[in-house]
C-alpha cells in the first residue's frame, strides 16, 4: 500500500469526524469518554496553532489511514472541551449517570495531566497516534510519529514526552524504535503508563 503524510492544517474540517473514528479504537480515557469528547478534542487541536499534527492517507483510495498530534501545551486541549460550558456540562452528566468509573478517572487524568510537561519550554508531547485497525502492522504509527517528531525539531522543539499504556505493546515498540527511552512508569488511576522521552 502506498500512503502519503499531510499537515493536520491541510485536512478539510469535515474529515475530522473520520480521524475521531480511527481514535475510538483506542483503548485510553479520551475513547472512553465517547465520540462526542473525541470529536471535540480534534476539533480543539485542529484549531489551535501550536498543535503539530500529520495525517496518513491511502494515494490510491483517498482513505485517511492514521493520524499524529503533538503539542507543547497538552493540558490546554483538554482544558479546551470546557469552552462551551452548556454543551461540556451536558455531556459530564452523561458520563457521571452512564459511566462513573470513567468520570473518576477523567478527574484523576486531569490532575496528573498539569505535571507532566515539567514546565519545559522547549518540549513538546506527543499525545496521540493511531492507526485504523485494518492498515496496523504496517509501520503506519511508527511513521506518523517520526514526522511529528521531525516536525517538531523544525520548529525549534528539543524534546519529546510521551506517555503510553503498558499493555499497548505496539505503540510502545514504534515509539521504542523511535528513539525514546523509558524513564518511569507510573499508575494514573486505572492505567499504568510508561513515560517517555527523546531528544529532537
Amino acid at each position: 500500500m502506498i500512503y502519503s503524510l499531510h499537515n493536520l492544517a491541510e485536512l478539510k474540517p469535515f474529515l475530522l469526524p473520520r480521524l475521531a473514528e480511527i481514535h475510538m479504537g483506542d483503548r485510553g480515557l479520551l475513547a472512553k469518554l465517547g465520540f462526542p469528547f473525541v470529536l471535540r478534542y480534534f476539533e480543539v487541536a485542529y484549531k489551535d496553532p501550536r498543535v503539530i499534527g500529520v495525517y496518513a492517507q491511502d494515494d490510491d483510495s483517498g482513505e485517511l489511514i492514521g493520524y499524529g498530534i503533538a503539542s507543547p501545551a497538552p493540558e490546554s486541549l483538554t482544558s479546551q472541551l470546557t469552552n462551551d460550558k452548556s454543551w461540556f456540562v451536558r455531556q459530564i452528566i452523561k458520563l457521571f449517570f452512564t459511566r462513573p468509573h470513567v468520570f473518576i478517572q477523567l478527574i484523576i487524568s486531569s490532575i496528573t495531566i498539569k505535571g507532566q510537561m515539567n514546565n519545559e519550554n522547549d518540549a513538546v508531547e506527543c499525545v496521540y497516534f493511531s492507526v485504523d485497525p485494518k492498515y496496523r502492522g504496517q509501520k503506519i504509527g511508527r511513521t506518523l510519529q517520526k514526522a511529528l517528531m521531525d516536525r517538531a525539531r523544525a520548529a525549534g522543539y528539543k524534546k519529546i514526552f510521551a506517555s503510553i499504556e503498558t499493555w499497548n505493546k505496539a505503540s510502545l515498540a514504534a515509539t521504542l524504535a523511535n528513539g525514546f527511552t523509558i524513564v518511569k512508569t507510573f499508575r494514573e488511576g486505572m492505567y499504568h503508563r510508561h513515560r517517555l522521552e527523546s531528544k529532537l
